[in-house]
């Protein structure tokens, strides 16, 4: 069945209609670029087309892209670079047709969709924050490979596209205006009419040439032939203290760009296309590619909810619960929340605030919906309107008995079948859940931090949870735009209990001599998106304190607290927030890290040496097994699940493909090798637990 059909107006403007037949989304799949070949040379010789209008006949997109599934199947270099170059030859035809192409596009424009509008000679796009332009080939482990890191840069300068293909992120409207991208911004409703007219205009008029972007003369200056290496070097710099090195992909792509805009677009097309072979059947792209089917399969509601939930409420308003409060408000759910005091009340409203003036600032929300999205949150001193909550999120501190007189507040109030979620980070939700009245709707909606940023959503089954809860709070997630993973409860549950693993190795280390400079570098290394020490801090070294003697509480000795962390709570040193932790900090800037602390550990002469691998044996071993234990445990049955709890919720580096993953990759004969080694060294917290033992004996491993 075909996917493309058009018409041809009075004034000879062809309105060519993409709609991919069986799909969703229209992607451009091996079939659908030798259909569109043919079909331009069709268009190209009919001499009464004067124009060319590309739009799209899916209801919500324009292009998505490349069929990810072909680069996924691509094992080797020359196959890769083969469909590089097919998809360069077909978006050829495009910018070289015998009348201008305009592309009128509505949502998003991904990959190879933005390639594609990149080879016509306008783009006209609707003003709507679900249109949204990017090149996000590096996310999985490449680069644009139809064109992309030649066109873009001549058309929006140097500095923007690199802004774009270094990063993968996407330009909103506003901004695709501004930089050049877009010739026009207009409504939906009149996105093809504009598109038509703009083609009409041009009619007969040459390809416009050079960049379209108001850039400020400094820019100019920097972006030309001259000063180039400058801007290389800035960007190299920039991706390799972002990287570590670990992601091949944005550096081959600044390779691509530096490459073509020096040698001309032939050479710099040939050299894209090569540098695509050599990057698509690496295993970082494979690692990749298999997060982002991850990540999609996540996001589908295989069985959804029918509770409806139009009103919520959130108890407590910290930054946690302004947060909350203004996922809630950006989707349509009326929200009230409550704290003990205005001024508390207060401070959860402009969080809120903040957040819907980031997300307009950023073209994501447009003014009218931040302002309508804002007047949808009240604030509160008092339980009234909870009454009508069709759920209560409680995000108040961190102490089980507060928790529970919270929790008998509100059913007090609220309706017989209203749930009540906790986003307690360790409590259990099954003890929180033995003061209800209705246990079966208490469950644990577990948000991480920033909650506007992180994708994971924790739903914590509480042992008299009913299904009903479950599903309704986990469709609930996803309507939030978060990907909830149901997990059974236990101390820390999973993505902390797993956590805080590593960060307690990671103190222990410090206190047998490591210094907090050579354990965040070797971690840092290693892909963790952020050191140990720098995410203590981030955290709180007090919220971590108290978590860790949960977990010592629930684990028994393995989850022994840390002496030093003990010692730092009792000192006032609770980390980022009051500019006290294991770095020093002016305002909210972090500076190194603070010698006093090293000091408190051991005797200045008496430091032992710890090398890089050492570090990062000890802290991803101590993952290892404790994964390892939630799956024995049932917290989770299954290790793709706990690798997108990772990933997805701590940031576990993407192009390893998971701690599992890497885990298998290592094998379980040499960690269980390892873990015994430790073991002796160190004592039983490295005693390996019998599931990692068994596969050592049988071979198994966590990905069958």
């Amino acid at each position: 069945m075909s996917s493309f059909s058009y018409e041809v107006n009075k004034d000879g403007i062809a309105v060519l209609t993409f709609d991919l037949a069986g799909e969703k989304v229209n992607k451009l799949t091996r079939g659908v670029i030798d259909e569109l070949s043919g079909l331009l040379d069709e268009l190209a010789a009919k001499k009464e087309i004067k124009a060319l209008v590309f739009r799209s006949g899916k209801e919500g997109n324009f292009i998505v892209g490349a069929d990810i599934a072909e680069i996924q199947e691509v094992k080797d270099r020359d196959a890769a670079e083969r469909l590089a170059r097919r998809g360069q030859e077909v978006l050829a035809k495009i910018e070289s047709l015998p009348f201008p192409a305009v592309a009128a596009i509505h949502g998003p424009c991904m990959g190879g969709g933005l390639e594609l509008a990149l080879a016509c000679a306008y783009r006209v796009i609707s003003n709507d924050p679900k249109t949204a332009l990017a090149l996000p080939e590096v996310r999985l482990g490449i680069l644009p490979g139809f064109g992309g890191t030649q066109r873009l840069p001549r058309l929006v300068g140097l500095t923007n596209a690199l802004d774009m293909i270094l990063t993968g992120k996407s330009v909103y409207p506003p901004k695709a205006r501004k930089i050049g991208l877009a010739d026009e911004v207009t409504f939906k409703e009149l996105l093809l009419p504009r598109a038509v007219a703009l083609a009409t205009k041009a009619t007969g008029k040459p390809r416009p040439r050079g960049i379209r972007a108001r850039r400020p003369l400094m820019i100019k200056l920097l972006e030309s032939t001259p000063f180039r290496p400058i801007v290389y070097r800035a960007a190299k710099k920039s991706v390799l203290k972002e990287t570590h090195g670990n992601y091949p992909a944005p550096l081959a792509a600044l390779e691509s760009v530096c490459y073509g805009l020096s040698r001309g677009l032939t050479a710099g097309y040939d050299h894209e296309a090569g540098l695509l072979g050599e990057l698509a059947s690496t295993e970082i792209s494979k690692n990749l590619i298999s997060i982002f089917y991850l990540n999609e399969a996540l996001k589908k509601d295989l069985h959804p909810s029918p509770a409806k939930m139009s009103r919520a409420g959130v108890l407590g308003a910290g930054v946690m619960g302004g947060g909350i409060a203004q996922l809630f408000a950006e989707k349509g759910v009326s929200v009230r929340v409550k704290d003990i005091n205005t001024k508390a009340v207060g401070a959860g409203l402009k969080e809120a605030w903040n957040i819907f003036t980031k997300r307009r600032k950023k073209g994501i929300l447009t003014a009218i919906q931040a302002r309508d999205g804002f007047d949808r949150i009240l604030g509160a001193t008092d339980y009234s309107g909870f009454g009508h909550a069709d759920i209560a999120v409680e995000a108040v501190i961190e102490n089980m008995e507060i928790k529970k007189t919270v929790l008998r507040d509100f059913e007090a109030v609220a309706r017989e079948n209203a749930l009540f979620a906790s986003n307690t980070s360790s409590l259990s939700i099954t003890e929180m859940a033995t003061v209800s009245k209705r246990p079966e709707n208490v469950v644990g909606m577990h948000f991480f931090n920033p909650g506007e940023k992180m994708p994971l959503v924790e739903v914590v089954r509480g042992r008299k949870n009913s299904d009903e809860t479950v599903s309704a709070v986990a469709t609930l997630s996803r309507r939030l735009g978060k990907l909830p993973i149901v997990v059974n409860d236990g101390p820390g549950f999973l993505v902390n209990r797993i956590l805080m693993a590593y960060l307690g190795e990671a103190v222990a280390m410090l206190e047998q001599g490591g210094t907090v400079e050579e354990i965040d570098r070797a971690l840092l290394q290693f892909g963790m998106p952020m050191g140990a020490f720098i995410l203590l801090d981030e955290i709180g070294i007090d919220i971590a304190h108290k978590v860790s003697g949960i977990l010592h509480q629930g684990l028994g000795a393995r989850s022994k607290p840390s002496g030093l962390l003990e010692k730092l709570y009792q000192n006032g040193y609770y980390g980022k927030k009051n500019g006290k932790g294991f770095y020093r900090y002016e305002g909210r800037k972090r500076g190194g890290p603070d010698p006093s602390i090293q000091g408190r550990i051991v005797p200045p002469g008496t430091r032992g040496k710890i090398t890089s691998e050492e570090i990062v044996d000890r802290a991803l071993l101590l993952m290892i097994k404790e994964a390892a234990l939630c799956l024995e445990e049932k917290i989770i049955d299954r290790a793709d699940l706990l690798d997108a709890s990772l990933i997805f919720g701590i940031g576990f580096p993407p192009f390893r493909g998971g701690l599992l993953k890497y885990a298998d990759k290592l094998g379980a004969n040499v960690i269980v090798g390892k873990l015994e080694s430790y073991a002796q060294k160190q004592g039983e917290r490295f005693t390996p637990p019998a599931s990692l033992l068994d596969m050592a004996k049988t071979g198994k491993r966590f990905y069958a």
